[in-house]
């Protein structure tokens, strides 16, 4: 495609309003042709109205070296006075006007007046193109898909081009972000050509395509021409908008000013949408009553729910503990419309049976039945053997069913704050088969947020969330910023199991065993904990559990010459396989031809055609179409994570080594080794984990031995957590890590989430990161050496501490005179890994309440000469946040602010 293609007629049989809009389309390359001639081109703001672009066009024709070329501008630009209705004597400017603002197509326009203006501006830009004036038409124009874009605007951050037909398209490249930054341009009234592109982007979801005409026109609300998909075919309308005196974004319609918000939900049918996504959700919920229906039968399934505790960690009031879940997720949607400068990546966490989906759905069911018109919806979404084999896909296949919204409606609702976006089970999906690089799968989604919205992604452990926070770090464009809050499940208390059998009338007075209390933090091994209790707490939990599951398989299937095909033996060891098999290739599902497999080697023959056949209905093993075949995946994680546990304590030592090696433990799986670890035998445990560490610190480097390391830090928490003599472990990656007994405890190259230190413990850290350290009540300083150092936050009775200085001061270290190179060093790692976008008012002060902007105070006065310093130097760009009261700023790194 060529500069002739962009600007050429449209077809004959077009109306007259494409004619109109085509002009427009015209004078704009027409302007960037002219600046693209030019070494030093005239200041311009984007996007520009038609009469600016006429004016602009004229300006840089001046620096064209031709008279015939700069004649030929000059008549294009004027063009748009050229009088088309000649009995009110409307220009084609003034036509265009009345229409965008509502007015119809005057039917007495002159068509072939109107043709012929059109024809002949091509023909003028194609003369002064292809004089030879222009050397090279980027960053002007760009190549997308093949086809030439004109630059439409640039916001400073990314740009968007205009193709000739279709919408139009956001870049981010840094690239083409340089060489425009480079052009220095005159950005005008920015924060109403933001709007405006907002409103062309958010109506992509629900307009017809190519139907979307934008006006933005000084001191007039904007103008938006578009044709809204129904059932019943093309609804034409044109909508108006403004900002108000507190610059909030409103829609403007006959009663007066509303929320913008307001005009989405009006375009989706808002309680409509909310009563179909309820009912898919209410599908949902009963497959997930199915399952525990069918793993405890015997249960009444009617229990009034018992609240789980999360630990809620967010960018502004930093990590609280006492919340229950319903409060955290209350306070997601509370926060859903407060400014923050980038997209909330909300994670759950929690072992499996945690009650992460339970929550999950829980928290949609409310917000679909909310009575507050404009609260933000939750779209639940469950990867969970589904057949999508891309985010955009999983969205698309669960909101095809509203027959309202498709994907880029659901974005344009999270952006808006009317939607939260919820991935039950992200580490599942096909497109995160590999923990090592999980934003590759969100990244498609993350972008068309652009800075706002929340998602929620529930994982099975924080290994996967670690692996985000890494891949979030790491994102080479660095043009968007990603805010990371955490809630993490927290494990029942007794008191917990203590309600909920009271619930179900059982009594658990007798005291439990020491290897069954410790599984007991988990509803899913609660509820089997009750159900053993009322079969009569004969044998061994852990068996009772799993010989009931494996009963309700043998139930199923039919008699075989006087007996089962399978015995329960059997079946486990099947099991066993399947869940090795699913956890190499991090996947919750293997493939028919899989099953079979892990059949023929647990059993060590090939099974027959009835075999196959009676294997595949297993309930168990529940069926989903995946691609071109079926998949089969546990009816329960915490099941999968049974049977891992229980082939790594079958196999030999050889083969347990290797599969610990290339599968990241849970630690409800750890927990589950060592509880089924034969008795007798705990130093083979302890020689499989010298043999794990071994292996570990053999590894070239840490990027080659993750999966290990997690199981390494997992395995070694549960054996050497408590112990009554000095010990040492290298390279862990531990969720939780609690330090008890006596001696001094050395991790070297060790990521902690959460570490506890008892009273009788000394701690050396070397090359180790601690994201917060809890004391017990003795008071001291326990950390050796320069330890404390690699501890991003302490907690202990005298109070939570997030900087250096504050943890100097509650371990009662003598402050530390710093020089400038290292306060430096402080400011840009503090920039670096900061998740929370970095606001300031106008003398480079963060908010007071800002409890993760502390760091910012952590040297007295040093940070404002700091950020001064960089911003003048062109390492921070300083950038207008929309809000109401005194002047905000947001700061963000350059490329050259890495490149130092």
């Amino acid at each position: 495609m060529t500069i002739a293609d962009l600007v050429a007629a449209p077809d004959f049989r077009q109306e007259s309003f494409g004619d109109l809009v085509h002009v427009e389309y015209q004078l704009r390359v027409l302007g960037l042709v002219c600046a693209a001639a030019s070494e030093k081109p005239r200041k311009f703001s984007t996007p520009g109205s038609l009469e600016a672009w006429a004016e602009y066009g004229k300006k840089q024709s001046e620096n064209l070296n031709c008279s015939d070329c700069r004649t030929d501008a000059v008549e294009v630009a004027d063009s748009i006075s050229t009088v088309v209705v000649e009995e009110s004597g409307l220009s084609i400017r003034q036509v265009r006007n009345r229409i965008c603002h509502g007015g119809p197509v005057p039917e007495a326009v002159n068509r072939a007046l109107l043709r012929r203006v059109v024809s002949e501006n091509a023909e003028r830009i194609v003369r002064i193109y292809e004089h030879g004036h222009v050397a090279m038409l980027a960053p002007y124009f760009c190549t997308i898909d093949g086809s030439l874009t004109a630059l439409h605007s640039f916001s400073g951050t990314a740009a968007t081009y205009w193709p000739r037909r279709g919408e139009a398209v956001d870049i981010a490249d840094p690239h083409v972000v340089d060489a425009l930054n480079k052009l220095k341009f005159q950005f005008g009234d920015r924060l109403l050509d933001d709007f405006a592109q907002d409103i062309a982007r958010d109506l992509r979801g629900f307009a017809e395509r190519d139907s979307i005409y934008v006006m933005v026109s000084p001191n007039e609300p904007i103008a938006v021409r578009w044709d809204r998909r129904t059932s019943d075919g093309v609804e034409e309308r044109v909508d108006r908008f403004m900002l108000g005196v507190d610059l909030a974004r409103k829609w403007v319609t006959e009663s007066g000013p509303n929320p913008y918000k307001a005009f989405l939900a009006d375009v989706c049918h808002w309680p409509l949408l909310k009563r179909r996504l309820l009912e898919d959700l209410e599908d949902q919920d009963a497959a997930e009553k199915r399952i525990s229906r069918e793993l405890f039968p015997n249960l009444p399934q009617l229990v009034a729910p018992v609240p789980t505790h999360v630990q809620f960690d967010d960018d502004y009031q930093g990590p609280r503990v006492n919340l229950t879940i319903s409060e955290a997720c209350d306070e997601v949607t509370e926060g859903i419309h407060s400014y923050r400068g980038s997209t909330n990546l909300i994670t759950l966490t929690g072992e499996a049976g945690a009650g992460k989906t339970y929550s999950l759905l829980q928290f949609a069911r409310e917000s679909l039945h909310s009575n507050d018109d404009l609260s933000p919806l939750v779209i639940y979404i469950s990867s969970s053997k589904s057949s999508a084999t891309t985010l955009d896909k999983l969205i698309t296949a669960r909101v095809a069913g509203t027959r309202i919204v498709d994907r880029e409606g659901v974005l344009a609702l999270c952006r808006a704050g009317l939607a939260i976006l919820v991935i039950d089970g992200f580490d599942e999906m096909l497109g995160f088969r590999s923990y090592d690089d999980p934003l590759r799968g969100l990244q498609p989604i993350l972008d068309e947020l652009r800075n706002r919205g929340a998602v929620i992604l529930s994982a099975r452990a924080s290994y996967a969330e670690a692996r985000l926070w890494k891949s979030l770090k790491e994102h080479p464009t660095r043009d968007t910023r990603h805010r990371l809050t955490t809630m993490k499940l927290q494990p029942w208390r007794r008191d917990q199991l203590l309600k909920l059998t009271e619930h179900l009338s059982i009594d658990v007075s007798t005291e439990e065993a020491p290897e069954v209390r410790q599984l007991l933090t988990t509803p899913f091994f609660c509820l089997a904990y009750a159900a053993w209790k009322q079969a009569g707490s004969s044998g061994d939990f852990l068996r009772f559990v799993v010989d009931a599951y494996l009963q309700r398989e043998l139930d199923k299937l039919e008699i075989h010459q006087g007996g089962t095909l399978f015995t329960k033996e059997d079946l486990s060891m099947i099991f066993c396989e399947v869940a090795d098999m699913a956890a190499r290739n991090v996947a919750a599902e293997v493939t028919r031809s899989e099953l079979m497999d892990a059949a023929a080697y647990a059993l060590g023959k090939e099974l027959d055609e009835k075999e196959r056949r009676r294997l595949e209905s297993l309930c168990a093993m529940s069926a989903e179409w995946s691609e071109h075949e079926l998949s089969f995946g546990f009816t329960h994680l915490a099941i999968a994570e049974h049977f891992l546990a229980r082939q790594v304590v079958r196999q030999s030592p050889r083969l347990a080594l290797a599969l610990l090696s290339d599968v990241a433990v849970s630690a409800l799986c750890a927990q589950l080794i060592t509880s089924m670890w034969p008795e007798g035998q705990h130093e083979t445990l302890v020689a499989l984990i010298s043999t794990l560490q071994a292996r570990v610190s053999a590894a070239a480097s840490t990027d080659d031995c993750l999966p290990a390391m997690a199981s390494l830090g997992e395995l070694w928490a549960k054996v050497h957590g408590t112990a009554g003599e000095a010990r040492r472990v290298s390279r862990i990656i531990v969720e939780r890590l609690e330090l008890h007994g006596c001696g001094t405890v050395t991790l070297d190259q060790a990521q902690v989430q959460y570490l506890e230190v008892g009273p009788d413990i000394k701690v050396q850290l070397t090359n180790s990161q601690v994201d917060l350290m809890a004391l017990s009540q003795k008071p001291g300083n326990p950390l050796l050496g320069d330890s404390y150092k690699q501890v991003g936050e302490l907690l202990t009775q005298g109070g939570l501490a997030s900087t250096p200085k504050g943890i100097r001061e509650l371990l009662g270290l003598s402050d530390e005179n710093a020089d400038e190179s290292s306060i430096e060093v402080f400011f840009r790692d503090k920039i670096a890994n900061v998740r929370a976008a970095i606001v300031v008012d106008r003398n480079f002060n963060a908010p007071d309440e800002d409890v993760r902007m502390k760091w910012t105070r952590e040297h007295g006065d040093a940070w404002q000469s700091f950020a001064k310093r960089m911003v003048a130097e062109g390492k921070l760009i300083r950038e207008p946040v929309t809000s109401a009261g005194p002047v905000k700023w947001r700061l963000r790194p350059t490329e050259a602010f890495y490149d130092d």
